[in-house]
C-alpha cells in the first residue's frame, strides 16, 4: 500500500455535516431505523434499550396481576419485539421493541443507532435555496401525538414505556439539510403528505405502513444518490459543463417474475452501466468522499454558506480556491503531477479508495457493509418489499404486492387523476421503471386486489382506485 492510499485511509469520510450525505448508515433492522427517527421526529432521547428494565417495569405495573405477568410478557415479546439477527453488523442477535405507538419510540432506545434522524431532515428539505418544510413536519408530528393504542393490551405497553425515564431535547432539530437529488426530496414529501390522510388503518398498522415508505425512500435516494454521482462525475470528466442531478430510471419487475436474461429489472445490480448499480454504490464511498473534501475546503476559504457542493458546483468556484480542492485531492492519489483539473483529480480519488478497499477481505470491505448491505437491509422488508435475491438470479427490485398495493394507496389519495397512465407516471417519478412485462403485471395483479376501475369496454379508461 502506498503512503498516499496510507493517507486516505485516515481521511475516507462519505459523511457531509451540510447535506448529500450527513451521517454514515450502517445495515440495521428497519423497525430501529424507524424508532430513532420518531425520537428525533417527537424531540426525545430515550437512554434504555435494556429488555431487563422494560420487563421489570411492566412487571410493576397496577395493571399486571403475578399470575399473569410471564404469560403477558411472552405475549408482548412474541408480537411486539424482534431481534437484530439479519441486521446488527455481524454482532450478537439483541432484542428489539417495534414501535407500535410513538411513545415506545420516546422511551425505548434500539441498539446500534445510526443517526436517521438526519436522513428524515434531509429529505423534508428541498428547494432552491434548500428549505425545511416546516408545516409537513408539524402535520406528522401533530398524528403521531394523536395516535391511540390500537388494543388495550398495546395501551398497558404504552402507559410502561411512558414511565421509563428519558432526556427531554426539546425542540427537534428542522435546520435545512440539502439532498443531493432534490427529486427525491419533493416524492418524500408528496407521499408523507398523502399518507396522512389516511384514516382506515388501526395506529399500529398506520405506523408500520410508515416505517415502510421512510425504507424506500432511503433506499432509492441511497441508488439514486449513487448513480447520479457516477453519471457527474463521468459528465465533468468529458468536459461537460454542468451536470444537474435528479432522478434515473432503474427498473424494477413484480415479485413473481421470471428474471430472465432479457429483462431489463434482472440486469440493473450488476450489469448496468458495466459496473452495476452495486459497483457505482461501492465506487460512491470515493465520490462521496472527494465531495466532502471539496466541502471542507470551500468552507475554509469562503465561509461558504451552504458547505455541501456538488461537482458542478465546485467548478464554478473561485480559481484560487478550485486550485486548493486540487491540491487536497492530489494529496490522496499516486501519481498526482498527472493532475490538472479538478474532475481530473475527483476521478483519481475515487479510484484510489476503490482500490484502498479492494486490497481488503471481502468482509472487512466497508463499502459493501456499510453500503451495498444498507440497499438490501433498507429493501428487504416483512409485508412489503423492493428487493428479492434468488439463486442464479441474484439480487434485484422488486415490487411485491404489498408494496404495489400501498403506492396504489397512496396515488389514489390524490383523486385529480386516478388513470392508470399516472400511476405509471406516479411510479416513475419515484425512480421505479416497469416495462411492458412488469407494466402489465402490474395492472393484473391491481386488477386482482380489487384495485381497478375499468369504465369502458375498450379497456381504454382504466382507473386505480383505493381500498
Amino acid at each position: 500500500m502506498s503512503d498516499a492510499e496510507k493517507s486516505l485511509g485516515r481521511r475516507i469520510s462519505r459523511v457531509i455535516d451540510d447535506g448529500f450525505f450527513p451521517t454514515s448508515p450502517a445495515a440495521t433492522l428497519r423497525e430501529a431505523i424507524f424508532s430513532e427517527i420518531l425520537a428525533g421526529v417527537l424531540g426525545s432521547s430515550p437512554t434504555t434499550n435494556e429488555m431487563d428494565e422494560i420487563q421489570a417495569t411492566f412487571e410493576a405495573h397496577d395493571a399486571v396481576s403475578d399470575e399473569v405477568a410471564d404469560q403477558a410478557w411472552d405475549v408482548f415479546e412474541a408480537t411486539y419485539t424482534t431481534t437484530g439477527a439479519r441486521g446488527a453488523r455481524g454482532k450478537k442477535a439483541k432484542r428489539y421493541v417495534i414501535p407500535f405507538h410513538p411513545t415506545i419510540a420516546e422511551h425505548i432506545q434500539p441498539h446500534e443507532t445510526r443517526n436517521w434522524g438526519q436522513w428524515y431532515r434531509m429529505l423534508m428539505t428541498a428547494g432552491d435555496p434548500p428549505k425545511f418544510n416546516r408545516d409537513l413536519h408539524e402535520d406528522f408530528v401533530s398524528r403521531l401525538e394523536g395516535l391511540e393504542p390500537s388494543n388495550l393490551f398495546e395501551e398497558v405497553f404504552v402507559d410502561v414505556a411512558a414511565k421509563i425515564e428519558t432526556d427531554d431535547i426539546g425542540e427537534p432539530a428542522t435546520e435545512p439539510l440539502r439532498p443531493y437529488i432534490n427529486d427525491c426530496a419533493e416524492a418524500f414529501q408528496d407521499d408523507l403528505r398523502r399518507w396522512l390522510q389516511d384514516e382506515y388503518d388501526s395506529p399500529s398498522n398506520w405506523l408500520g405502513s410508515t416505517k415502510d415508505l421512510f425504507c424506500f425512500y432511503f433506499m432509492m435516494y441511497y441508488v439514486q444518490l449513487a448513480l447520479n454521482l457516477e453519471r457527474e462525475f463521468s459528465a465533468l470528466a468529458d468536459d461537460a459543463q454542468e451536470y444537474t442531478p435528479g432522478t434515473l430510471p432503474v427498473h424494477f419487475g413484480m415479485w413473481d417474475e421470471k428474471a430472465s436474461k432479457d429483462r431489463q429489472f434482472s440486469q440493473e445490480w450488476y450489469e448496468r452501466d458495466q459496473r452495476g448499480i452495486q459497483g457505482h454504490i461501492y465506487d460512491s464511498w470515493g465520490r462521496l468522499s472527494v465531495l466532502n473534501v471539496i466541502a471542507e475546503v470551500a468552507d475554509e476559504q469562503t465561509g461558504h454558506d451552504l458547505a455541501a457542493l456538488t461537482l458542478s458546483e465546485a467548478m464554478r468556484l473561485p480559481d484560487e480556491t478550485r486550485q486548493k480542492c486540487i491540491e487536497k485531492l492530489r494529496g490522496y492519489v499516486d501519481d498526482p503531477e498527472r493532475i490538472n483539473t479538478l474532475p481530473e483529480a475527483a476521478q483519481a480519488m475515487t479510484r484510489t479508495v476503490r482500490s484502498y478497499y479492494e486490497g481488503k477481505k471481502k468482509s472487512n470491505q466497508t463499502p459493501i457493509s456499510m453500503g451495498v448491505n444498507v440497499v438490501r437491509q433498507l429493501g428487504d422488508g416483512g409485508e412489503r418489499k423492493y428487493w428479492r435475491t434468488q439463486r442464479k438470479v441474484g439480487p434485484t427490485f422488486r415490487l411485491n404486492r404489498g408494496a404495489l398495493r400501498f403506492f396504489a394507496r397512496l396515488f389514489a389519495m390524490d383523486e385529480n387523476d386516478t388513470h392508470y397512465d399516472e400511476f405509471v407516471s406516479y411510479l416513475e417519478r419515484r425512480g421505479i421503471y416497469l416495462d411492458s412485462q412488469s407494466d402489465n403485471r402490474a395492472l393484473e395483479e391491481l386488477d386482482e386486489m380489487g384495485m381497478i376501475d375499468r369504465q369502458s369496454d375498450s379497456g381504454g379508461a382504466v382507473y386505480v382506485r383505493s381500498l
